[in-house]
C-alpha cells in the first residue's frame, strides 16, 4: 500500500475511534450508575436517560459515517437530513435544508459528496451554528457554515485543487471530500468573494 493511502486509512480509523469514544464513554458511565447501589429512583432514571441519549448518538453517527465513507445510494432531502443527525446530535450545530426543494434527489456520487461537505461544514463551526444548504438541480446544491467564527479549514482549497495536505485525524473530512470529488463525476466549486465561509457548490448536472 502506498504511504499516502496507508496514512489516510490510519487517519480514518483514528477519527472513527475519536468520534465514537465520547458517546461510548457516556454510555459506560450510565451503566455504572445503574449498577451502583446508590442508583435508585431518580438517580436510576437519570442514568437510563443518559444511556438512551448516548445510544442514539452512536447509532446516528455510525449511520452517517457508513454512508459518507462507504458510499450511499440515491438520496432524497429527508434521507440526507436523517443521516445528518449523526453530525449534529451531541454538538452545538444544526442543519437547515429549507433552501432545497422537497422533491430533490441526489445520485450516489452527489449524495456522498454532499454528506462529506456537511461534515466539513460542521467542523467549520468552532463555536456552534448552522450549516445552510440550498439550491436545485439547475444551480447545484450550495453548502456553507453560518455561525460565530465560521471558516472552512485552511487546507480545503488546496485539497480540492489536488494538493491535499497529509491526512490527520482532525483533518480527515476535507481530504476525503477531495478524494471522492476527484474519483467521481461530481463538480465541486467554491463561491468567490464570500469570505471565509464561502459556499461550496455541488453541481448536479455533471453526474450521469
Amino acid at each position: 500500500m502506498l504511504p499516502e493511502k496507508l496514512a489516510l486509512a490510519q487517519a480514518v480509523c483514528t477519527r472513527l475511534c475519536h468520534d465514537l469514544g465520547g458517546p461510548v464513554g457516556a454510555l459506560g458511565a450510565a451503566m455504572e450508575l445503574l449498577e451502583a447501589e446508590s442508583s435508585v429512583a431518580r438517580g436510576g432514571d437519570e442514568a437510563v436517560a443518559v444511556a438512551r441519549d448516548a445510544v442514539r448518538v452512536i447509532d446516528r453517527r455510525l449511520r452517517f459515517l457508513r454512508a459518507a465513507m462507504g458510499g450511499c445510494g440515491d438520496l432524497g432531502v429527508d434521507e440526507v437530513a436523517a443521516l445528518a443527525e449523526g453530525l449534529t446530535l451531541g454538538r452545538r450545530a444544526a442543519m437547515d435544508f429549507a433552501g432545497l426543494p422537497a422533491d430533490l434527489h441526489l445520485g450516489p456520487a452527489a449524495g456522498q459528496v454532499l454528506l462529506l461537505a456537511l461534515w466539513v461544514a460542521v467542523e467549520a463551526l468552532p463555536r456552534g451554528g448552522t450549516v445552510r444548504v440550498s439550491g436545485d438541480v439547475e444551480r447545484g446544491v450550495a453548502v456553507w457554515p453560518d455561525g460565530p467564527g465560521a471558516a472552512w479549514p485552511a487546507g480545503l482549497t488546496a485539497a480540492l485543487a489536488g494538493n491535499a495536505p497529509p491526512p490527520s485525524p482532525r483533518g480527515i473530512a476535507p481530504v476525503l471530500l477531495a478524494v471522492v470529488v476527484a474519483a467521481g463525476r461530481v463538480r465541486l466549486d467554491m463561491a468567490l468573494g464570500a469570505g471565509a465561509a464561502a459556499p461550496l457548490v455541488i453541481g448536479l448536472r455533471v453526474e450521469h
